[in-house]
């Protein structure tokens, strides 16, 4: 069973028809793509493959280079939680806005604050 797959390249349309139509590996083709700008989720749809192999390919290939790559952290709910402590909300008002367990709030602020403690410990030394 072949899966269509339409390719909507509105940067560099060109660039990517012409590694397309190249007679070499396909990790070949997920390197140049790589080149030229494309993340991995993006490239395993182009290449119509899955996501671990194009991902596999591109970590080798950047580790074996030495190519710097630049990765975006999302702040997760933790993050989320103590910001909003910071910002002087209450636990409850927290577990409302996040629409998380009350108790999942108390544990991080627990946990959060104790590591605060250590850290103020360690700078008055």
């Amino acid at each position: 069973m072949e899966k269509a797959v339409e390719v909507r390249v509105e940067v560099n349309g060109k660039e990517v028809r012409a590694v397309l139509k190249q007679e070499v590996s396909k990790s070949q083709k997920m390197k140049e793509l790589f080149e030229l700008g494309f993340d991995v989720k993006t490239i395993s749809n182009i290449l119509d493959v899955r996501y671990n192999f194009v991902y596999n390919v591109i970590s080798n290939y950047v580790n074996m280079e030495g190519i710097e790559v630049v990765r975006n952290k999302v702040a997760g709910k933790k993050d989320q939680i103590i910001e909003l402590y910071l910002a002087g909300k209450s636990n409850k008002e927290i577990s409302i806005d996040l629409k998380t367990n009350y108790n999942y709030v108390y544990n991080v602020l627990k946990k959060y604050k104790a590591e605060q403690v250590v850290v103020e410990e360690e700078v008055a030394k």
